[in-house]
């Protein structure tokens, strides 16, 4: 059983007009997203009213349960505007995946507004069981748009008092209760003001834990089991859209430009006319169309409820983990590619293909688009490798 994702056409197509109207918006913010490190208020209230942290939500919570078609195109669009924005849409939309699995009461909790925006982290804090659940302590980093959330779905380990088993749980706690400490200065993707969470003996009560062995679909989620897709293989997806967009927009504009720039130190009036450029315009083309294609059909492999849980699912989730982290550097290598072709001027404060090259390069090195390691899963699974090397598939 898969779930019933709003796909239809006509949906789709809305949720794709919304993000194309609002991208002059979008890319008028990008310079202030970089001043201050943050998305600016005003940004953040126009992707709210227009619907994009409702993605992935439950209907019966006044969400948008679209399908991960939607959600990649969806990204990929906002991402050829604003790569912040768009990776902040994709980090909720995975905050939303994770938040899915808890109990009932956690859910109408956390999505007790259909726009609350959800950050996190994964480095492994520490707690202790408590009557009613856990104190946690312990600092999360990289928690995208931490500023702006509702909630944090971060991670807590519970060391065994007697057998010295530690046991994990996903915790999700009112972002309110935590404490944020700047940490983000990068050389790109600055909006998402991917700061760090701090607790220290922080109370998250029973019904908002959940334990990993049910998030990474070991055992039986407490909420519509059967209805949630693997994890494993939306978690990277998510992140592929916005960066899908970057290399859209770089060869957007490389294309553009090609037809007006002269070939310096040759003859050639316009870079478009020497057979060089065209060659290397066309590679950067194929590996773009390259990373969308491999990204697609993981996306409509998860919507057809063809990618499973469990052991038997195990070689699709692995191949699904490797072809999002080879879409990503694909993107990558074109956006090289055409760095090269658009010249020293590239990297010009003025010239948005350094903004690309910027957010791109930071965006593709998220640990869950770790392409080698990603490889080695698949490659492990091709030749009947039974070592496990990533908690995550």
């Amino acid at each position: 059983m898969t779930t019933t994702p709003v796909d239809c056409d006509a949906a789709h197509q809305e949720l794709l007009a919304n993000a194309v109207r609002l991208q002059p918006l979008l890319r008028d913010s990008v310079l202030s997203s970089e001043a201050m490190r943050r998305l600016p208020d005003e940004t953040v209230e126009t992707l709210t009213d227009a619907g994009f942290f409702r993605l992935l939500k439950p209907h019966r919570f006044g969400g948008l349960p679209v399908g991960q078609r939607t959600m990649l195109e969806l990204t990929e669009a906002l991402g050829a505007a604003n790569a912040s924005a768009a990776w902040l849409v994709s980090i909720t939309a995975g905050g939303t995946a994770v938040a899915k699995h808890g109990s009932e009461r956690a859910q109408s909790e956390v999505f007790s507004s259909p726009d609350s925006r959800i950050a996190g982290g994964l480095a492994p804090g520490t707690a202790c069981r408590v009557d009613g659940g856990l104190l946690i302590s312990g600092s999360w980093s990289y928690a995208s748009g931490a500023p702006h959330a509702d909630w944090a779905a971060i991670h807590a380990a519970v060391s065994g008092q007697d057998d010295g088993d530690t046991k994990s749980y996903l915790c999700l706690v009112p972002a309110a209760e935590l404490r944020l400490r700047d940490t983000w200065h990068t050389v790109g993707m600055r909006g998402t003001a991917s700061q760090t969470f701090l607790a220290n003996q922080v109370f998250v009560p029973d019904h908002r834990t959940i334990p990993f062995s049910t998030l990474l679909g070991r055992s039986v989620a407490p909420s519509e089991p059967e209805a949630q897709p693997p994890l494993a293989a939306v978690a990277p997806l998510v992140l592929v859209g916005p960066l899908l967009g970057i290399g859209r927009a770089a060869a957007d504009l490389a294309i553009e430009q090609a037809g007006a720039k002269p070939l310096t130190d040759t003859f050639f009036a316009r870079q478009s006319d020497s057979v060089g450029v065209q060659i290397q315009i066309a590679e950067a083309e194929l590996k773009l169309r390259s990373a969308r294609l491999h990204a697609l059909e993981v996306a409509d492999a998860v919507d057809a409820g063809e990618i499973g849980h469990g052991e038997a699912g195990y070689a699709q989730r692995a191949r699904a983990r490797a072809q999002c982290g080879y879409a990503a550097q694909q993107v990558l290598e074109a956006i090289q590619i055409l760095v090269n072709v658009h010249g020293a001027g590239s990297f010009a404060d003025s010239n948005a293909m350094q903004q690309h090259w910027r957010d791109a390069n930071v965006g593709a090195r998220h640990a869950g688009l770790n392409s080698f390691v990603g490889y080695e899963i698949y490659g492990k699974s091709l030749l009947g490798v039974a070592e496990r090397i990533s908690p995550l598939v």
